[in-house]
């Protein structure tokens, strides 16, 4: 069981190191976010099945 928990807070930290990645580095003007959704263009890029939503992207 403790193995269990270990794993989810390993994943939850994990996923949310990235989205604070992504939040610090568009607010901070450090990677350039064009529709201001603080996900960096170049993840929206790179993975544009999870990001159907950004259509004013190539």
């Amino acid at each position: 069981m403790s193995e269990l928990v270990i794993v989810i807070i390993g994943a939850v930290v994990l996923v949310g190191g990235v989205i604070l990645y992504a939040v610090i580095s568009t607010a901070t003007g450090m990677e350039e976010d064009a529709n201001q959704n603080y996900i960096p263009d170049w993840i929206e890029k790179k993975f544009p099945k999870i990001f159907k939503s950004s259509k004013d992207l190539d």
